[in-house]
């Protein structure tokens, strides 16, 4: 029996096949890059093509013929099976060589019904270069260059050491170069690229490196020494070991000397900060209202291209009165690329607000030297005005109202005592009720003196991270030692409370009362306050050896058992 689909199963059937072939497309990407953006116009650069998911085809390179020449193509494939299910990419390395200088379009590519975003790279004019002196050969030299060749102190400074080779090379080893007055950082790893010179092609090694001098003057960088072995007699074939001799070939590269320049007069900023650009930032939670006595975290960040995190300064820290705040140690990194350093410096601070109202955290400015323009730049954050809802501190105690009585709990210093007159059997309850106080005092007393101390019963129950950080507030206490009490304080705080370690101070302030809260408060105004006398730490270590972080930490879940008396 035949049966035959109506109207509405085939625009079913359709809408399903289509649903599947846009699934299938978008489950494939295709995407496109190079391993450099500016190249000479007698180099060339690798273009890497992938694709990943249910893609077929080859690349169109027609679109490249305009403004490049395709100088090889390699292509390799790789499939993968995860939980059942086979995934498949491929992979294209395409040899450019520009036909022209500027700044020159890698249009889309297509790969089967997908196509590459657009890639742009600059095109330098060829440098008339000259070749080292002492090579032994014209097979293989080395040449090093930096740019520019003259800075200010703490300027960044890119060295380039390029190793030119016209026959194959084993076991090269390339010597660091070697400066005084300067630091120096290897930017990357190695790239490999062909270039044209005097008629003949050369396989080049490019090795990058950020200098910092440290002192005006001349800068000297001494040569850089090539060590390898080659084949005898060999011309441009491959390395292969059998069947030949080889023999050894050293090459060291030309002596480059660095102008250095001091610190313009017209700089008149607190910190020095050479760089091409510089930018301030900040990340701030939802919101603009928050309450009494809870952490408000926030965060800066400075990003300097052109320096080091290292040479990036702490950002001031001026606050308003009743905003106490608790800082996590800095966080710095480095992004090390072809074009230099971009050096990141981030800071985390949790702000405690102790009164309601409102409160503006003032205007940040950092003051930083644009090398490109020679000019001083400024990068800024506005000022931030939010409001604090919530009462000043807890009200004060009450004393309990008995039960059966009519009237409200009244404070223990509501009104003056009065003198009572009654009857002559008043003293009868007074002196039972003394009896019982009297046992009490002393069997709390034996217990006391009996039960080992709470810091002692506080270590055995803690980790060993707990136990080692807090050995280390200890000795720093016991040192004086204001910063590193500081950071033994922010390490035993993410040991013991490592869901909150991201503001770890905070969830230490939260776990505290007085004396240490008090005694953390006058810490962190020693350390960011203007008091620059000596700090003394027994305080704080007794007060940290009392304190009953269980205690405190528990006294939240009281709120969950019912109230002692009915209201």
């Amino acid at each position: 029996m035949v049966k035959c689909f109506g109207h509405k199963q085939l625009r079913c059937i359709w809408l399903i096949a289509a649903m599947l072939l846009w699934a299938s497309s978008a489950m494939a990407t295709v995407t496109a890059s190079v391993d450099r953006h500016t190249i000479a116009e007698d180099e060339t650069v690798n273009l890497t093509i992938e694709t990943s998911g249910s893609q077929s085809g080859e690349p169109d390179t027609s679109v490249l013929e305009k403004d490049f020449e395709l100088l090889s193509r390699n292509h390799s494939s790789s499939y993968t099976i995860t939980n059942g299910s086979m995934h498949s990419s491929s992979n294209w390395q395409l040899v450019l060589r520009p036909r022209t200088s500027g700044t020159l379009v890698i249009p889309p590519i297509a790969v089967g019904h997908e196509k590459t975003a657009a890639v742009t790279i600059e095109v330098t004019k060829a440098e008339v270069r000259q070749g080292a002196g002492g090579q032994p050969d014209g097979d293989v030299w080395v040449e090093m260059s930096l740019k520019p060749d003259h800075a200010l102190v703490q300027q960044q400074v890119i060295v380039t050491i390029r190793v030119y080779q016209g026959v194959a090379l084993a076991q090269a080893q390339l010597t660091e170069p070697e400066v005084k007055d300067a630091v120096i950082e290897r930017l990357g790893e190695d790239r490999q690229y062909q270039q044209n010179r005097n008629g003949r092609s050369w396989e080049v090694t490019e090795r990058k490196y950020a200098l910092f001098p440290q002192q005006s003057g001349k800068i000297e960088i001494a040569p850089v020494e090539l060590d390898a072995v080659t084949m005898a007699g060999a011309g441009g074939g491959g390395f292969s070991p059998f069947f030949q001799s080889t023999r050894p070939l050293q090459a060291h590269s030309n002596h480059l000397v660095v102008q250095v320049d001091p610190v313009p007069a017209s700089w008149h900023g607190k910190e020095w900060l050479p760089a091409t650009h510089v930018t301030l930032t900040e990340d701030w939670p939802e919101g603009k209202v928050f309450k009494t006595g809870e952490p408000i975290t926030r965060t800066l960040t400075v990003k300097a291209e052109g320096l080091a995190s290292s040479q990036l300064p702490a950002l001031p820290s001026l606050l308003p009165d009743h905003l106490k705040a608790y800082p996590d140690q800095p966080a710095l990194s480095d992004d090390k690329g072809e074009d230099g350093i971009v050096g990141m410096r981030r800071e985390k601070v949790a702000m405690m607000p102790t009164q309601p109202g409102t409160y503006m955290l003032p205007e940040i400015e950092l003051d930083w030297w644009n090398v490109a323009t020679g000019k001083v730049e400024h990068a800024t954050l506005p000022p931030r005005t939010f409001r604090v809802e919530g009462a000043v501190a807890a009200a004060p105690a009450m004393t309990p109202q008995l039960p059966g009585s009519s009237q409200p709990a009244e404070t223990a210093t509501a009104a003056p005592v009065q003198r009572v007159v009654s009857d002559a059997g008043w003293w009868r309850p007074v002196a039972i009720i003394s009896t019982i106080g009297w046992l009490l005092t002393l069997l709390w007393m034996v217990f006391r003196r009996r039960r080992p101390h709470l810091g002692q019963t506080m270590v055995k129950q803690q980790s060993p991270d707990v136990r080692a950080a807090r050995r280390a507030v200890i000795d720093a206490c016991r040192n004086n030692d204001a910063r590193g009490s500081e950071q033994a304080l922010l390490q035993f705080a993410a040991a013991s409370w490592p869901d909150e370690a991201g503001a770890a101070m905070a969830a230490l302030m939260k776990r505290c009362d007085e004396p240490l809260s008090g005694q953390i408060g006058q810490l962190q105004q020693h350390l960011y306050g203007r008091d620059q006398g000596h700090w003394q730490g027994h305080e704080l270590l007794h007060a940290f050896e009392q304190h009953d972080f269980a205690r405190v930490t528990a006294a939240p879940e009281k709120e969950l058992l019912p109230g002692l008396y009915p209201r």
